[in-house]
């Protein structure tokens, strides 16, 4: 941590090179020289990171080193890792293009360690979803499986990548990863049989052997290393362990990788029970056979421990190595011969079997991985390239040409886009410029890989002659290419050496084994073999046949060729045919493999990381000047700086330009439809009288050109701040928007309820007008007003008092917590005297109460209650026959109460409808008579009802004050009521709007 703070704080050097005072090669080297040795290995130059191995840890990487560089700009914090990696994934979020980060360098200058920092990276800065935790775990633990199967020590590192990968990372539209994929190169399986002195196999063995349990050594019937022959031959010594590296605790975290990516525990058990008989293999001697035309398997014990571990029988796996079965003919005329192998063919076929077991097994782990992995749409990728590096050794052979042929096109990629098409990018837009020389490593690549005269293609035809060996190799070799500036020939007495000067130096390739290598063939008897297995892993190792991709139109070219020599087959990678259908070879393969790559890379937007090994030592901190400098030469860092300086840091087309700005010109602002290149110069405009920055910009045919970043700063950060203000008016007026919504919704909802309440009452209306009418058609004639009755008649409360507190309170103290208003009224009562007098009638689920109102007191009272009936205690209700509105509700074993109300009918249904409620359907009983008996509390009484044609309104006692249609007048014990003719007895009640 404290490194890391004195990273930013101390001034070392410039951390970019763009910024040296004198620009040559001397200053660039001393420039990374001071830098290195004060523990700063990351330097820039441009958008290039510059990345040296300090061969120990710095501190630098971590959480916080994460949080502090999310987000940031380049130019804002030092070069780091961690800045190309954030740089990549603002790029696929804001431009919505495809991303790929290209790690190169030799082997051992830091490349594996770079991709897991980048992967770290991008985990730790994206989203935390259940899913997408998951999908990044399986990223991250790829790294440490993939390392232990396809990573070995070598002489210049000790856990050198013996393959390539390129990963893949899909992002969602949310910018979390969902998913990726991992593509791997040309494993250097033969490792896997012979390493060289002071090198290992691959960690895996090693791991299996110092990592498993005691129990699990006699499962796989496992060795001490130095008892293997795969892992001593040519190795006086051995090498078993190396510095920094524990295969125990290796062993354990490959286990956990394994069961994160998928591999359960029976199919471990399987995988390493294989990785056994690999290594077991190596063991088998042959010895001459009786006959002497043959051989046979020395240690006839050690051949059943293997079949056993491999699933096979002992019998064919020894027939498969000593004999060898060849078809002839056609047809119903095909014949096969078993033909019998010397010693040396033999051993032969058991290597071929190893290295082939042991490579299928790596492919069918990256295919778990992938599986793991995988999504089925399509998205945004940020690709990310780790491939072995340069390679030059005592002895080179094929591996050594196919992995510097790789770095040859990488290096190509490299100058194509930095240095050859940025200068003539510059000369087509018509910018001034003058040009920078750098060395093009076209001819060396096309040298390689030209059709139809290339060393590939060479080595592919000598590989379909019977005849032919490495030497007649050679021989075309010094043939077709004596003339070329990247080929030379050695004049030795034994020809077996041819040179090619790559990009990096001149590298001695040893012909011996290049036409073997390149035919990678492996014999039917061994593929049957594998594929009659009870082991489930190696019968689908050995079936797998993957997909073959190369250029259609090229593939139909070469079918045409070569349909007669038989040189094209579809089939497998390795997966051998009969022996008239030849397998494509491995350097065909391989090219093919590159030249996918290369399609993939040249469709994402670039972004490089150019690693240095700075000793050969591998010592932390130590600076060889001319080996860095040798490093520094070949990755062409001095022209791409010379290139950075004199040129553009930032260029753009007007129109993708003119999509991201925009906004933030008040002219452009908010559509811009006119031409794109007047569009920018309107909007750069608006800006230079902000800031003067005329020097800093240039226009170009279709792009526009900005020397430094600082006006490219500026129009970021009025960029965010406008998309700020847009995003905040676009967020006010959606939820104005919202809110209008929400208010109009409510409005309609309000409606919609009025509407149906209102329905649903006039609905009960319909339901209490045929009950009213139900109780007087045919038994009362009827006063023109009672006949008609408004929608809101039926709710009862004619007096509004459901929401008087005095009232409700009352109410319940007398009836109890349950109590409800019903009803509400004004009301004549008949008293004793047979006088007239007001009274209120409250009406609940259970009771009839008359009150009698009175000036408000202090407590809130209003009225007094005057008497409480019972539904319960009610006998019947009785009417006149005539148009009056006078009723008596008779009381069991109390004195009646004689009423009068112009609301009679609805009085008369609601209380109908809350008494059959109450009783539990019990019917409430109606009398209809012209004289009607009852008791007051003087005794018994009567109401008298007389029809009279007329009525005289100041001889008029009735309760009603305007056109009365009936009088009352109180005779002796009875009280006389005139009533003048209604309606028919016969009519029915209507319902009226108000």
């Amino acid at each position: 941590m404290a490194t890391f703070k004195r990273d930013l704080t101390k001034n070392v050097g410039v951390e970019d090179l763009i910024m040296l005072t004198e620009v040559s090669e001397s200053s660039l080297h001393e420039n990374l020289k001071i830098r290195y040795k004060e523990g700063l290995i990351y330097t820039s130059i441009g958008p290039v990171l510059v990345s040296m191995n300090p061969y120990k840890q710095l501190g630098i990487y971590g959480n916080d080193q994460i949080n502090l560089y999310k987000g940031k700009h380049e130019f804002e914090i030092p070069p780091h890792i961690y800045s190309i990696a954030d740089k990549a994934y603002r790029a696929l979020r804001s431009e919505g293009e495809n991303q790929c980060i290209i790690i190169s360098g030799e082997s051992g200058a830091g490349k594996t360690e770079a991709s897991k920092y980048i992967m770290q990276y991008i985990a730790s800065i994206t989203g935390s979803s259940t899913e997408v935790e998951r999908v990044k775990k399986t990223i991250l633990e790829s790294n440490p499986l993939l390392e232990a199967f396809g990573n070995a020590k070598t002489l210049r590192n000790n856990n050198s990548s013996r393959f390539g990968k390129y990963m893949e990372i899909q992002f969602n539209l949310g910018g979390d990863p969902e998913g990726g994929k991992i593509t791997n190169y040309l494993l250097e399986k033969s490792r896997v049989i012979n390493q060289t002195q002071g090198e290992r196999n691959f960690h895996i063995f090693y791991q299996l052997l110092k990592g498993s349990s005691e129990e699990e050594k006699k499962t796989y019937n496992l060795l001490s290393p130095d008892q293997y022959h795969y892992l001593t031959r040519n190795a006086s010594n051995g090498c078993f362990t190396v510095d920094g590296i524990d295969d125990q605790i290796g062993f354990k975290q490959t286990k956990n990788a394994m069961k994160v990516v998928g591999i359960d525990e029976p199919l471990q058990k399987e995988i390493f029970a294989t990785l056994s008989a690999i290594l077991l293999l190596g063991n088998l001697s042959f010895n001459k056979s009786a006959s002497g035309n043959g051989s046979v398997i020395s240690d006839k014990k050690l051949a059943n421990t293997i079949a056993s571990l491999m699933g096979v029988d002992a019998t064919v796996l020894e027939s498969s190595l000593v004999s060898r079965q060849i078809s002839t003919g056609q047809g119903a005329r095909i014949s096969t011969y078993s033909v019998p192998q010397t010693v040396e063919q033999a051993m032969y076929a058991r290597d071929a079997f190893a290295k082939a077991t042991y490579s299928k097994l790596f492919d069918f782990i990256v295919r778990k991985i992938n599986q793991s992995i995988e999504v089925k749409t399509v998205g945004k990728v940020i690709g990310v390239l780790d491939i072995y590096g340069f390679e030059i050794f005592e002895n080179n052979s094929f591996e050594q040409f196919c992995i510097n042929y790789v770095n040859e096109t990488l290096q190509q990629i490299f100058i194509d886009l930095t240095l050859k098409t940025e200068q003539e990018e510059y000369v087509q837009e018509g910018i001034t410029w003058i040009p920078v020389e750098y060395i093009n490593n076209k001819p060396c690549v096309d040298l390689i890989e030209k059709k139809p005269i290339g060393i590939l293609s060479l080595l592919d035809e000598e590989c379909l002659f019977p005849e032919g060996n490495d030497q007649t190799m050679i021989d075309k070799l010094n043939k077709h290419f004596s003339n070329h500036t990247h080929y030379s020939k050695v004049e030795r007495q034994k020809n077996s050496q041819f040179i090619i000067n790559h990009y990096a130096g001149k590298v001695f390739y040893n012909i011996d084994g290049f036409l073997d290598k390149n035919r990678d063939t492996l014999f039917n008897d061994l593929v049957t073999l594998a594929t009659s297995s009870s082991c489930a892993l190696l019968v689908e190792i050995f079936k797998y046949v993957p997909p073959l991709e190369v250029d259609p139109e090229q593939e139909k070219k070469n079918r045409d060729k070569f349909s007669k020599n038989g040189f094209a087959n579809n089939a497998a990678k390795t997966f051998i045919p009969t022996d008239k259908k030849r397998p494509i070879t491995a350097g065909f393969q391989f090219k093919n493999q590159i030249t996918s790559l290369l399609k993939s890379l040249y469709s994402c937007s670039p972004h490089y990381v150019r690693c240095i090994k700075p000793n050969s030592n591998m010592r932390a901190l130590e600076w060889d000047q001319s080996k860095c400098a040798e490093q520094v030469t070949y990755l062409g860092l001095f022209e791409n700086l010379l290139v950075r300086r004199a040129g553009y840091c930032y260029r753009q087309t007007f129109t993708k330009f003119m999509r991201r700005y925009y906004m933030i010109g008040k002219s452009t602002w908010p559509k811009w439809s006119g031409d794109a290149e007047k569009g920018v110069n309107l909007l750069m405009g608006e800006l230079t009288q902000e800031i003067n920055i005329k020097e800093e910009i240039q226009y170009g045919k279709t792009k526009i050109f900005i020397r430094n970043p600082q006006p490219l700063f500026l129009l970021e950060d009025k960029r965010n701040k406008r998309l700020n203000d847009l995003a905040t008016k676009i967020g006010s007026v959606w939820k104005m928007y919202k809110q209008r919504k929400w208010y109009l919704r409510t409005l309609a909802a309000i409606k919609i309820q009025r509407t149906y309440r209102g329905w649903l009452l006039v609905r009960e209306c319909v339901k209490l007008k045929n009950q009213s009418i139900s109780i007087f058609q045919n038994n009362k004639e009827r006063n023109r007003q009672s006949i008609k009755l408004s929608k809101a008649a039926f709710i009862g409360d004619f007096l509004s008092l459901t929401r008087d507190n005095y009232t409700t309170a009352a109410l319940k103290r007398e009836e109890g917590p349950n109590a409800v208003l019903q009803l509400s009224l004004n009301v004549s009562k008949v008293s004793r005297h047979h006088k007239i007098q007001k009274r209120s009638l409250l009406v609940t689920n259970e009771t009839i109460f008359t009150i009698s109102p009175h000036k408000p007191k202090k407590d809130g009272s209003w009225f007094a209650i005057k008497r409480k009936v019972p539904f319960s205690a009610i006998e019947k209700i009785s009417f006149s026959k005539l148009s009056d509105d006078f009723f008596v509700i008779h009381i069991i074993n109390e004195h009646d109460l004689c009423l009068e109300t112009n609301k009679k009918t609805v009085l008369i249904t609601l209380l109908s409808n809350l008494y059959s409620k109450h009783l539990n359907g019990k019917e409430l009983v109606f009398e209809f008579k012209d004289s009607i008996q009852y008791r007051n509390q003087k005794g018994p009484s009567e109401l008298k009802f007389v029809k009279v044609d007329s009525i005289h309104e100041k001889s008029s006692n009735s309760p009603q004050a305007n056109s009365p249609s009936f009088t009352a007048k109180a005779e002796k014990n009875y009280l006389k009521v005139c009533v003048l003719p209604g309606l028919s007895a016969e009519s029915k009640s209507i319902l009226i709007e108000k």
